[in-house]
C-alpha cells in the first residue's frame, strides 16, 4: 500500500486489501479511513467466513484482533472482499490475496472507452503473465453489486478456480487477486504500464 501510495495509484485513505490462507475461517482486511502509507499490520480486520446452506449468501462477522483494530472499521469494499475470499477450496492455492487500488493509467483508459480485457492480445509481456478479465462497469463503490460483478468477471468458481487475475472497474480502479501481495502487486503493475503505452500511442 505504500507503495502504491508512492505511484500515486492510491491518495491517502484509498485503496484496500485482504489477505485468506485456505484452511482458515477467517480473512484479514484493510480497516476504513487509515492512512495506507502509515499503516500497521495491527490495524487490520479479522472477519470471521460464517458457514451457510449451499443456496444462501454466505455471511461474515468481525472478530477480536487486537486492541487497536478492535477500534477501528473494515473498510467499506468489504462485500467484493468477502465475495472474493469465501470460496477457495481446499486443493487451490494456500493463500489468496485481494488488492483494490485506483490506478490513474488504467482508469484513464477504461474513461476513453477501453476495455481492459481486449488490450492484452498486443503485449505478450502483460498476457503471457497475467490474464486480464472484462471490465465491470459504472456501479456504486462498496456496494453488493459490485461485489457480485467483479466475482462473475474475475470468474471465480465454488471450487476456488480463478479465471482472471485482476479486473478494470469503469471509473474507480482495479481488483487483482493472487497468491501474495506483491503476486497481486504485479498484475496491477503490467497492466498500469500497458495502458500507459495505449494512451500515449493515441491508437485506440
Amino acid at each position: 500500500m505504500l507503495d502504491a501510495y508512492k505511484r500515486n495509484w492510491i491518495t491517502s485513505r484509498d485503496g484496500n486489501v485482504s489477505i485468506r490462507h485456505h484452511d482458515r475461517d477467517h480473512f484479514y482486511i484493510t480497516p476504513s479511513g487509515i492512512r495506507k502509507q502509515t499503516l500497521q499490520p495491527d490495524q487490520f480486520k479479522k472477519i470471521k467466513i460464517k458457514p451457510t446452506d449451499s443456496n444462501q449468501v454466505g455471511e461474515w462477522e468481525e472478530m477480536a484482533y487486537t486492541d487497536i483494530s478492535s477500534k477501528l472499521t473494515p473498510s467499506g469494499e468489504i462485500p467484493l472482499h468477502f465475495g472474493l475470499q469465501q470460496n477457495m477450496g481446499q486443493h487451490h492455492n494456500d493463500v489468496r490475496v485481494v488488492v483494490h487500488v485506483h490506478p490513474t493509467y488504467c482508469i484513464a483508459a477504461m474513461h476513453a472507452g477501453i476495455d481492459l480485457s481486449t488490450i492484452s492480445d498486443s503485449f505478450p509481456e502483460l498476457n503471457r503473465y497475467t490474464k486480464v478479465a472484462p471490465n465491470v462497469g459504472d456501479v456504486a463503490p462498496t456496494s453488493q453489486q459490485l461485489a457480485d460483478e467483479c466475482f462473475n468477471n474475475l470468474a471465480l468458481k465454488a471450487d476456488g478456480h480463478i479465471g482472471y487475475d485482476i479486473v478494470g472497474i469503469k471509473g474507480h480502479g482495479v481488483v487483482a487477486i493472487d497468491t501474495s501481495p506483491w503476486r497481486a502487486y504485479e498484475h496491477i503493475e503490467r497492466l498500469e504500464h500497458i495502458c500507459k503505452i495505449v494512451l500515449a500511442s493515441k491508437n485506440f
